[in-house]
């Protein structure tokens, strides 16, 4: 399955990047991301039912995608390809991929799930994930309508305020650096027993509040500080996230719990976010953007606090 959204995704890109009509454009990046955004839960369920949901592997392996993510963007920043205003280079990129999918395809081995009797048929069922669960994931929503801010919105910023928009790459691989390395060490801490998936979220919540109260600073050392915290308000909950999910899901029900986790989660709340943010700007500027956005992971922080004993509950 997960191959099959990647290729795909590939293929509606050809329509999506050359066409010049606006419907075929419109109808191709509504298809398009339908089946790009399913790669993520996919994966990270199949990661997770091999390693049995051990974090600290998880996180190792998470990590390395992220370093071939840091090394992609340093090199597409340095060489100028491929460039932004020729979309035929895009896909020439995206055509690179092909072979080396290939070559993982031929590695790729899905065990056999077996499905409870009760459960044959059914396409969702809310007792499939503990209460625990749904608030845990509640709280990080909260979260992602702050980092919305960072995924959608911040490169407005550093074009328009900052003029940073030709090094955009390099400030964003800056980011992914720090993610490497926070999504390997909360990976050993949390499998060590060190940091529960939810001390993780608080740790994230609050490096978030951080990150954006510190665009508020003019000038660029405050902004490449914020940079630098990528690696708790994206790595570290992406870790806890995935961590808990594994621990509080039925192994058949992986791919499932991730998909909520990205689609109802993250994503949504980043949409949402984001669409808010831009009449915020319209009207109000981007200082009350980052002041106004703060107050979600902040509130995350506190439920967190308040919840901690249930979301850390031993009863499914």
């Amino acid at each position: 399955m997960i191959i099959l959204c990647v290729v795909l995704s590939i293929i509606l890109a050809f329509p999506f990047l050359l066409s010049n009509n606006f419907v075929i454009v419109a109808v191709s990046a509504f298809i398009l991301n339908g089946f790009f955004w399913c790669i993520n839960p996919l994966a990270d369920g199949f990661i997770n039912r091999k390693l049995s949901g051990d974090s600290s592997r998880y996180g190792t392996i998470r990590a390395m995608g992220t370093l071939s993510y840091v090394t992609a963007l340093v090199l597409f920043g340095v060489t100028g390809f491929p460039h932004e205003n020729d979309n035929s280079s895009i896909l020439l990129c995206m055509m690179i991929f092909l072979p080396l999918l290939a070559l993982g395809a031929s590695f790729l081995k899905e065990d056999k799930r077996i499905e409870k009797k009760e459960e044959k048929g059914k396409l969702f069922s809310f007792s499939w994930f503990p209460k625990r669960f749904y608030i845990f994931m509640g709280i990080v929503a909260l979260t992602r309508v702050g980092q919305s801010v960072v995924e959608k919105l911040l490169s407005s910023y550093m074009t328009e305020n900052l003029g940073l928009g030709d090094s955009f790459v390099l400030f964003i691989a800056l980011g992914a650096v720090f993610e490497f390395f926070c999504m390997i060490l909360f990976g050993k801490l949390n499998k060590k027993g060190i940091l529960s998936s939810t001390i993780i979220l608080i740790i994230s919540a609050v490096g978030l509040t951080v990150r954006l109260l510190l665009y508020l600073i003019p000038g660029l050392p405050a902004f490449i500080l914020a940079q630098t915290l990528h690696g708790l308000t994206f790595g570290a909950l992406h870790l806890c996230a995935t961590s808990y999910t594994a621990a509080n899901v039925d192994k058949n029900h992986y791919d499932l719990g991730m998909t909520l986790y990205w689609s109802l989660a993250t994503n949504l709340p980043e949409m949402l976010g984001a669409l808010v943010g831009g009449f915020i700007i319209d009207s109000f500027g981007y200082p009350t953007l980052f002041l106004s956005y703060s107050f979600f992971p902040l509130l995350a922080v506190i439920l967190s606090l308040v919840l901690k004993k249930t979301l850390e509950g031993d009863n499914r």
